[in-house]
């Protein structure tokens, strides 16, 4: 996997863990546009491929300065994708989940064809985010390791770590679905 690229993962994988553990982000099969899953980068962590899921803003991604709303700064298990618009304001174009990071089998995860998006306003949407992911690879690397490591040594010394989820029982699972083909 050279470089930072963005991938899907397949449902039955997806509704596999979240049979065992429902904060797994769902790919909304019954509920999502023009069959799109949920998209995200993957990064490698010791023996897995890490699923970072992308997400769309939240109310809880602003917060009111005085009379203005101000995007919040990103934190270690939310990356925040801010980019600046055609008049130079900064827009929140989504956010890099990494406390919701999945350890995926290579057969479970598909690359995501950008060039084949029909739907202009996503096509650039998703071009934006990969264009901050590719930038900002190190920060993202940095901050999946570091509550990779909290989270297997149970550091509960930063609040995040609780809503984190259990990478190390998500890897076993992981392992005992590739076993099976």
């Amino acid at each position: 996997m050279e470089g930072f690229k963005l991938y899907s993962v397949s449902d039955t994988y997806i509704e596999y863990l979240r049979n065992v553990f429902p904060n797994v982000y769902s790919n909304k099969l019954t509920t999502r546009v023009h069959t799109r899953k949920y998209v995200g980068t993957v990064i490698q962590i010791e023996n897995f491929k890490y699923y970072i899921p992308l997400s769309s803003p939240k109310e809880s991604d602003y917060k009111n300065v005085g009379n203005k709303r101000v995007i919040r700064k990103s934190i270690v298990p939310i990356v925040r994708i801010i980019v600046k618009n055609s008049k130079g304001e900064q827009e929140l174009k989504g956010t890099l989940r990494i406390s919701h990071m999945i350890p995926v089998p290579d057969a479970e995860l598909e690359l995501y064809d950008i060039d084949g998006e029909k739907d202009k306003a996503y096509k650039d949407l998703v071009q934006n985010e990969l264009i901050f992911i590719r930038k900002n690879k190190d920060r993202i690397l940095s901050n999946a390791k570091l509550i990779y490591k909290q989270k297997k040594l149970n550091d509960q010394s930063a609040g995040y770590i609780k809503s984190a989820l259990p990478y190390t029982e998500l890897e076993k699972l992981c392992s005992a679905y590739d076993a099976r083909l």
